[in-house]
């Protein structure tokens, strides 16, 4: 995966919605196993490095891989983001 460009660098929105499907993960994980190794505010952070061209999309991934949360896919997520059009991927964007 190459780099992703955000569509709208302003708006903000899929963190909200990175954050919330996070602690909707968590909160029934956390009743089953205890408290989680990382906060949902690190790996929003990890997601605000990649918006701002500090990682790249696959150390974002690789990031969720070593703190998985039962039941989120970062990957589907961020499929999901470039379908919706919050980020343009990079190879697409310069085809266009």
């Amino acid at each position: 995966m190459s780099i992703l460009l955000l569509h709208n660098p302003l708006n903000q929105a899929h963190l909200e919605d990175l954050r919330d499907r996070l602690v909707g993960q968590m909160e029934p994980a956390a009743l089953r196993s205890g408290p989680q190794p990382v906060s949902v505010s690190a790996l929003v952070d990890v997601v605000r490095a990649m918006d701002q061209g500090a990682i790249t999309p696959k150390d974002a991934l690789e990031a969720f891989a070593q703190h998985p949360i039962p039941g989120f896919s970062f990957g589907r997520w961020l499929v999901e983001m470039v379908d919706e059009g919050v980020y343009l991927d990079d190879l697409y964007n310069e085809a266009a």
